[in-house]
């Protein structure tokens, strides 16, 4: 990771905002273009469960909880590219090319600054696998031990009468529902070892957004992510548009890490000259940083 570059693509207006107060959004990865964002692992998950011999009831109960997690826990994220002068990547994530891409230094991103920003304090950085194929290798150990250490319980556990796994997972979104009656088990032990599934699912709260499909591999994206319960918390703010009202974490850069930032390309269609944009980094005490033009010379 010692020397690796990960771009931050946005407009201008944008990153000029970051670079000027070292300060950048978390955003909710809910809200991304993705409908499978965050739910790839569980529906991978469900299939290796039942390929266990696992009691059904078991792995629909397992299964539920684990695809349900997607909407009880959100990762607000700073989504980076291996690649910092793609042109697919100016025209979704840089204002149709007219936009900069930041480069930030993975390894200062991945270290911790005492109490004040990154590292696994505060955030993770993750490397996005896309499609199911590897998520499965990586999955399959973790599930092989789930099936070792609860089969002996036989059928301990299932939906309750007359519960199809789809209102399960219905009633498991909505926090107003009461979900009494939602999973059901004839043992006097029941609620012990479904106390102790639930512990051991727990990890993969923290898992669900290191996934996107294999259609999405050409952005080579990492992730500076960090997972809330969606709850109200003090550090979540929001913003609006015309359409939704969407949550975020504000991220500051603070001094000692400021030489997370290494370099500034600047968009096909972008107009500003190189010394103009050097002059401003100056100004605000990032003189280190790079300015590159891109390379995409016939997109204009």
């Amino acid at each position: 990771m010692t020397g690796q570059l990960l771009y931050h693509y946005c407009s201008t207006q944008t990153g000029l905002a970051i670079l000027q107060t070292r300060k950048f959004r978390l955003s909710a990865l809910s809200a991304a273009n993705d409908s499978m964002e965050g739910r790839v692992l569980g529906r991978v998950f469900a299939q290796l469960l039942s390929a266990t011999g696992l009691p059904p009831g078991v792995v629909d109960v397992a299964s539920v909880i684990v695809e349900g997690y997607p909407d009880s826990t959100e990762g607000f994220a700073l989504c980076l590219s291996e690649n910092g002068d793609t042109l697919s990547q100016w025209r979704a994530y840089g204002a149709d090319a007219s936009g900069i891409s930041i480069g930030f230094s993975a390894e200062f991103l991945s270290k911790d600054f005492g109490q004040v920003n990154f590292g696994a304090q505060f955030c993770d950085l993750k490397k996005i696998e896309y499609g199911e194929d590897q998520l499965r290798l990586t999955l399959q150990p973790f599930v092989n031990e789930i099936a070792e250490e609860f089969s002996k319980h036989g059928s301990f556990i299932r939906l309750g009468d007359g519960v199809t796994r789809e209102q399960a997972l219905s009633a498991l979104a909505d926090r107003t529902t009461d979900v009494k009656g939602l999973f059901k088990g004839d043992s006097s032990d029941t609620a012990g070892i479904l106390s102790q599934l639930l512990e051991v699912l727990a990890p993969l709260h923290f898992r669900i957004y290191e996934t996107k499909p294999l259609s999405f591999s050409e952005e080579c994206e990492w992730r500076l992510v960090r997972y809330r319960h969606r709850v109200a918390l003090p550090e979540v703010e929001y913003s609006a548009d015309q359409y939704s009202i969407k949550p975020f974490i504000s991220c500051l850069i603070a001094d000692p890490a400021r030489e997370a930032i290494r370099e500034v390309v600047l968009g096909p269609r972008h107009s500003s000259k190189p010394d103009w944009v050097r002059a401003f980094l100056a100004s605000v005490g990032l003189p280190h940083v790079l300015v590159k033009r891109s390379s995409i010379e016939s997109y204009r």
